[in-house]
């Protein structure tokens, strides 16, 4: 109730109330299939801590291969936007086709730990 009451009382002064980071959008994006990835974006309503940022790549399936086991992707660095909004998972090399298993995790500016886990296909 006390709540309800300060953001009322906000909204009635016109005053603007910080938003809360949350992934707006990856590239690529959720369930998409696309035909080379050199770099995975990260796009948030707010700013997050960069130094806070961890994230995991997984080959899940390769093309041809029907018993291949989940293969982690180490080969990439995790560099913040210029806006302070974004996390780009740069790649030392394109990913092969195959199936993608991406999960982040990060802080926002208000200390909130944020995690997420997002999966694309290369074809």
């Amino acid at each position: 109730m006390l709540l309800r009451s300060i953001l009322a009382a906000a909204l009635v002064a016109g005053l603007a109330l910080p938003a809360q980071a949350q992934l707006l959008h990856a590239s690529p994006a959720a369930g998409a299939t696309v035909r080379s990835v050199s770099q995975i974006d990260l796009a948030f309503a707010a700013p997050v801590n960069a130094a806070t940022a961890g994230a995991r790549i997984i080959m899940t399936a390769m093309p041809g291969m029907t018993d291949h086991p989940p293969m982690a992707i180490k080969a990439f660095t995790i560099a913040p936007g210029a806006d302070g909004k974004a996390l780009h998972l740069k790649l030392r090399k394109p990913l092969v086709p195959g199936d993608y298993s991406v999960s982040w995790s990060v802080a926002g500016a208000d200390g909130k730990r944020l995690t997420g886990t997002f999966s694309f296909k290369i074809a």
